[in-house]
Parts: structure tokens; C-alpha cells; sequence
């Protein structure tokens, strides 16, 4: 069984830590590029957030054994070690909070965007629909 030291839970928590603050990144660029419409771009940043999610997946199994752990019984080469352990701990889960609540905004703003161009749609051939019925009406 792999050796499940301190050293490398404080490696993994910090390369977690990391990879959310570039998810976080990515979700506040995401934001601007629905609201300007941007939706090359758009694809082009959600394939990078894809890479991202799967790096933080790979994290996670790693992470995954440390949970059946008692924190306590851990021995930590230092306080200071195990203090910068629990801070990038609670920097996750605040990251991961921040990451959920943009894109659940992402979604409403591409939901949103989606429904009002469907409307933009449905005049425009509104629009057809009676000029071809004038020009019809017109040409007898």
C-alpha cells in the first residue's frame, strides 16, 4: 500500500488549491464572454476549464485514501506545516463554493441569452411570414 505521509497530503491540497484558483479564473473570464457574446472564444476557454476539471479529478482520487485517515493521528514534520495544510484545506472548499455559484450564473446567463435569441428568432420569421403574405396578396 502507498505510504500515505503528510508531505504529500500538503502537495496534493495545494495542487488542488491551485487548480481552483485557475477554475475560478477561467469561471470570471467565462462570465465576460457570455455577456459580450463571445462564443468562440467561449468554447475555446471551456475546453481549457475541461483539462482543468480533469487534473482536479486526478487530484481527488490521490486525495481519496487520505479520507479514511484520522486527522489527528497524522504526524506533521511541523505546526506551521500542518497549519498551511488546513488553510489550503479551507481555501478548497471556499474556492470550490465561489467555482459552483459562477457557472450555476453561467448557465442562467447562457440560458437567458439562449431564450432571448430564440425570441429575436421567432420575430424575424414573424416578420417573413407577413411580408410574404403582402407580397402574395399584392401579386393577384
Amino acid at each position: 500500500m502507498q505510504e500515505l505521509s503528510t508531505q504529500l497530503l500538503a502537495d496534493l491540497v495545494s495542487k488542488r488549491r491551485k487548480c481552483l484558483v485557475q477554475l475560478r479564473e477561467l469561471g470570471m473570464r467565462q462570465a465576460k464572454m457570455i455577456a459580450g457574446g463571445e462564443m468562440a472564444e467561449l468554447l475555446r476557454l471551456v475546453s481549457a476549464k475541461q483539462q482543468l476539471i480533469v487534473a482536479l479529478q486526478a487530484i481527488e482520487q490521490q486525495l481519496a485514501p487520505f479520507h479514511e485517515q484520522d486527522p489527528e493521528a497524522r504526524q506533521w514534520s511541523s505546526n506551521d506545516a500542518r497549519a498551511q495544510c488546513a488553510a489550503d484545506a479551507e481555501a478548497c472548499r471556499t474556492l470550490i463554493q465561489e467555482v459552483m455559484a459562477m457557472e450555476q450564473a453561467g448557465e442562467r446567463q447562457m440560458t437567458e441569452r439562449r431564450d432571448a435569441v430564440a425570441n429575436q428568432l421567432r420575430t424575424v420569421a414573424a416578420g417573413s411570414r407577413v411580408r410574404d403574405a403582402y407580397q402574395a396578396q399584392a401579386n393577384r
